[in-house]
């Protein structure tokens, strides 16, 4: 299934960062893809426990910590999320350049440590 991207809403601060892609919903009336890293809590935690955690509102595994990004390709107008227990397609056409590039940045960010695979196409 293709989810179609409103917006996204991307923040990062000293302890962590999130890529939320807002999802227009008829159940639910928006919802979001999230994905979001904890520096701050990051070395507590297993080896295999950390890097980005992968949630979408509604879905069944949205409160599953153990859902962690592990691949992405993003293109001019689609972003492929492959998680350890989901794979998302998500339409960014309405997306502007300048959030995309933004975007790109913090996934790169995200992923300092080759946690998953980035594909930039």
């Amino acid at each position: 299934m293709k989810y179609f991207v409103e917006f996204v809403n991307l923040e990062e601060d000293d302890n962590d960062i999130t890529v939320s892609f807002v999802i227009s919903d008829d159940k639910l009336g928006i919802k979001s893809l999230i994905l979001s890293r904890t520096f701050l809590f990051e070395n507590f935690l297993d080896e295999d426990e950390r890097g980005v955690k992968v949630s979408l509102e509604g879905d069944e595994f949205e409160n599953c910590m153990s859902n962690t990004l592990q691949y992405i390709k993003i293109t001019e107008k689609e972003v492929k999320v492959k998680s350890t227990y989901a794979t998302y397609c998500v339409d960014i056409s309405k997306i502007e350049k300048a959030d995309i590039v933004q975007l790109t940045k913090l996934l790169k960010k995200q992923n300092f440590d080759h946690r998953f695979e980035l594909v930039i196409a």
